[in-house]
């Protein structure tokens, strides 16, 4: 589904409209969901999505094909950037550094392993923006700290504190999602009974 062949790409540079729209249909839902990770919001997605497509369509001839998976790659990369983009001018990271944190247990990976992945993604759109663009590049992306505190111009403390704090609430998330849906099965069980 996000592959994109180098014919498609050389017809795309052709100017191949009909097939430029293809793509964009075909790589449209994965683009959406990248970009609601990160702004929590479907509307600025649907911008963030058609902002980088017009980049895309700009900048196509300076575009490397590798493999299959490089154009959706590249148009990651530029949907990630905008993103950000919009993060930083709404200036709401709500960033903190590690040493003002209080000493808290760190959540078990299990705790994570036990829940759907829409579940899952719903949560961490329901996380600060600073918790969840952290996240996202730490835990999804696989950027390092290092990188992260580069894009978005923090500590790598702040970075580590982020991801951290991110990983607690997303627990405690699960945890309360957990408990909410077993209450249900419980009461549920006991109306039957009478």
């Amino acid at each position: 589904m996000r592959e994109v062949q180098l014919s498609e790409i050389a017809r795309c540079k052709s100017k191949d409209s009909k097939l430029v729209g293809q793509i964009f249909l075909r790589l449209h839902p994965s683009l959406i969901s990248l970009c609601y990770r990160y702004l929590g919001s479907f509307s600025d997605s649907e911008d963030v999505v058609m902002i980088s497509w017009v980049k895309v369509l700009e900048r196509l001839s300076d575009f490397q094909y590798e493999h299959p998976l490089s154009f959706y790659g590249w148009i990651k990369k530029i949907c990630i950037n905008e993103s950000l983009g919009i993060l930083r001018k709404r200036n709401n990271f709500h960033l903190i550094s590690l040493s003002d944190l209080p000493e808290e247990s760190q959540p078990h990976f299990n705790e994570f392993s036990s829940i759907d992945t829409q579940t899952l993604l719903t949560l961490v759109a329901q996380l600060p923006d600073g918790y969840r663009t952290v996240f996202n590049l730490f835990a999804i992306e696989g950027y390092s700290h290092a990188e992260i505190s580069q894009l978005l111009q923090i500590s790598e403390s702040t970075s580590k504190s982020q991801f951290r704090k991110a990983r607690l609430s997303l627990a405690q998330s699960i945890k309360s999602t957990f408990n909410e849906s077993a209450q249900s099965n419980h009461n549920h069980d006991n109306t039957q009974g009478i």
